[in-house]
């Protein structure tokens, strides 16, 4: 790995701090993000795709509630799919760097967090004199400082690192490589299933039928583009009818027709007792 490519990926590293904060949700964070990008500087897209994917299934489930930590799944994954790059290895070595890499990186995320307290005080300092300048040139120097804390450290490995990584990857037995094998192909299911007890309902599990089964028994035959039109009709022909029966179970009142007695027992039959 050249010295360039080294700092592209810490810059993409360091990206997926500001995405979510500086940047808002751009979603640069989310692994099949980063597996492009690490895959678009390191020459080989359609590997870091995959890899990134595989790394998506696995942590779409996760998300952070108010402060709660999270795993820093941006980091994780892009170091993950680099090291899988560097050593042409698949989604298995990844997981092998990616998830201790994103534990470790929210340890650094909760630390540096911390450490940006300190500059509170020097905030209401400048604050109480009115000198904004002063507040923007501090959240300056804190997006500084995250930038270097994410950037550095990952160029640092990636480029010095290459060697030990690959030292790691061929010096893991073929059993334990059957096992991580067994764990990637594991761990895509475990995050949808995350995900699904967040946001299943009744109501969605007949687009969840409709969504797999095409996928599972007709496989490449058919298109995603055409999977995601036959789900888009069929969900639009599904909300017709429930609106349909909606407006039926709960008709509009003719005009003229009395108003229904509301909450509290008030009842009106005409608009000026509404004025003023």
């Amino acid at each position: 790995m050249s010295l360039m490519q080294a700092i592209l990926i810490g810059l993409v590293a360091a990206l997926t701090f500001f995405d979510g904060s500086w940047f808002g949700e751009m979603k640069f964070r989310e692994p099949i993000v980063t597996g492009f990008l690490v895959g678009l500087i390191l020459g080989d897209v359609s590997h870091g795709l995959m890899i990134g994917a595989t790394l998506q299934l696995m942590w779409m489930g996760v998300t952070g509630v108010g402060a709660a930590p999270k795993i820093d799944i941006g980091v994780g994954g892009t170091i993950g799919a680099a090291a899988a790059l560097t050593t042409g290895g698949s989604a298995a070595d990844a997981t092998l760097f990616a998830v201790p890499v994103a534990v470790l990186m929210q340890l650094v995320h909760t630390l540096m967090m911390s450490g940006f307290s300190a500059f509170m005080p020097w905030v209401e300092r400048k604050i109480e004199r009115g000198d904004l300048k002063g507040v923007v040139g501090i959240h300056y120097l804190c997006g500084l400082i995250a930038l270097l804390v994410y950037s550095v450290p990952t160029a640092f490995g990636m480029y010095y690192g290459t060697g030990g990584i690959k030292t790691v990857v061929n010096g893991i037995p073929g059993w334990v490589q059957h096992g991580l094998t067994g764990v990637a192909a594991l761990l895509p299911a475990l995050g949808f299933a995350m995900l699904l007890d967040v946001i299943m309902t009744r109501k969605l599990i007949p687009f969840l039928i409709l969504g797999f089964v095409p996928a599972a028994f007709v496989g490449h035959d058919l298109t995603l583009v055409g999977i995601a039109a036959i789900a888009i009709a069929i969900a639009l022909i599904v909300f017709s009818l429930y609106t349909d029966l909606q407006n039926r179970q709960s008709p509009v009142p003719a005009a003229g027709a009395p108003v229904p007695a509301m909450a509290g027992g008030v009842t009106s039959n005409s608009d000026d007792e509404w004025e003023d």
